[in-house]
């Protein structure tokens, strides 16, 4: 974080050396909140054998406050998510007294000012908070209601970041369709926010965004898309289910068949781009045959990828006191299906890829041989072709000869 740097801390070479430990916490899923008390753990144990300040920030510590430190009293400051602007101070006061520092009371968010990146790619968030209320999702709890950010404070950190060499960043909020700045009697929607930037984003060549509610995507969005090169053809759309039922209970605001036309119009307006989706099982009250939906939708839609997981309760979500709990071993099994269907799927996508002239960026050198680059298409694939150092932070043009497992192998035209 720029504001550690600024008040003279500076990266340390491991983490059994550092004189300050900071976890950026989620909430998002269980399994996350275990794994980090899984590493508080660990330093509960190393703090027995040297001194160095814990801090804990994010959804987690917004979520459980006070209860971290009476669970695991070795942590030295809870800092909210509404409270990272204020980590500094917090550290400052650790020094100071003898009890834990929590901060995470006041519900008021605030953007970094600036975001800095060493490499040709870069994250640039546009806008927190939700307000859509899934029945599975904790998020609107811990992060708040949403809040866009300035359109000229996005411009600017962009212009920056062209300026330190970025070729390509990616937008982010929880609901990138639903950003909306309003200025006196001026209102500037998602498609407007991105004609800006395709007007006044400088070298920056590639723009991709995370993530999109179907719910709120926009004909407006997918023609601003269409309209300039500058746009990546991949959209990541989270699906979820693909039983209305289950989508209704979800309250995700849309169904499967609205999902599907959703589908249609992509391809129909962006030719040829990707789509990527999130796919939830096991969600309370889930039969075989809403699972059975779920599989025939993922083949009528042919996803080029999708990141699947089964449903874990959420205490304080709606969803966590419905009745219908799916049996662990059930969600197991039905994952399992998922993950088989979308390799397959995922694979003959992909290999019908092979031949294409495409243009990637290139990223770094490849672990394997220091003689090929590793590159990316705009539909999110990985590409690796004979090429020198030099072209790092570039694009080529490249044909795409083999796919090798998830990577596809090319050589410069």
């Amino acid at each position: 974080m720029l504001a550690l740097a600024e008040d003279g801390w500076s990266a340390g070479d491991s983490e059994e050396e550092a004189d300050l430990v900071i976890l950026n916490t989620c909430s998002v899923r269980e399994t996350a909140e275990e794994r980090i008390r899984g590493r508080l753990g660990f330093y509960r144990h190393a703090k027995r054998t040297r001194p160095f300040t814990l801090v804990l920030t994010g959804c987690m510590a917004e979520r459980l406050k006070e209860r971290i430190t009476e669970e695991f009293p070795e942590v030295d400051a809870v800092v909210g998510t509404f409270q990272k602007r204020d980590i500094v101070s917090a550290i400052r006061r650790v020094e100071s007294r003898d009890t834990p520092v929590v901060l995470a009371d006041e519900r008021k968010y605030s953007f970094a000012k600036a975001h800095s990146s060493t490499g040709v790619k870069a994250f640039v968030p546009i806008m927190h908070g939700c307000d859509n209320f899934c029945a599975y999702c904790i998020v609107p709890y811990v992060r708040g209601p949403e809040v866009s950010r300035h359109p000229l404070e996005i411009l600017g950190e962009i212009r920056m970041l062209a300026e330190r060499g970025v070729r390509e960043i990616t937008l982010l909020g929880q609901n990138v369709n639903s950003y909306r700045h309003d200025s006196g009697n001026a209102h500037l929607s998602f498609p407007g926010l991105l004609r800006l930037i395709q007007e006044e984003g400088g070298s920056i060549r590639w723009i991709r965004f995370l993530t999109s509610h179907p719910k709120d995507l926009s004909d407006e969005l997918l023609d601003v898309m269409a309209g300039s090169s500058r746009f990546c053809r991949h959209v990541h759309l989270p699906l979820q289910s693909g039983s209305t039922r289950i989508l209704g209970a979800m309250r995700r605001g849309y169904t499967a068949e609205r999902y599907l036309a959703l589908v249609e119009t992509i391809r129909r307006v962006l030719s040829g781009a990707s789509i990527t989706t999130d796919i939830l099982i096991g969600f309370p009250g889930e039969t075989e045959e809403d699972f059975k939906d779920t599989l025939g939708l993922m083949e009528r839609v042919g996803f080029d990828d999708a990141f699947t997981y089964h449903y874990n309760p959420r205490e304080g979500t709606p969803a966590f006191r419905m009745p219908g709990t799916v049996p662990d071993e059930v969600k197991q099994e039905r994952l399992a299906a998922v993950i088989e269907a979308q390799r397959a799927i995922s694979e003959k996508k992909a290999r019908a890829r092979v031949g294409q002239e495409v243009e990637v960026l290139v990223e770094g050198i490849s672990r394997k041989s220091s003689g090929e680059l590793l590159a990316r298409t705009e539909w999110d694939s990985m590409v690796v072709f004979p090429g020198p150092r030099a072209r790092v932070g570039g694009f080529a043009r490249v044909r795409l000869t083999e796919l090798s497992g998830n990577t596809f192998r090319a050589v410069r035209v």
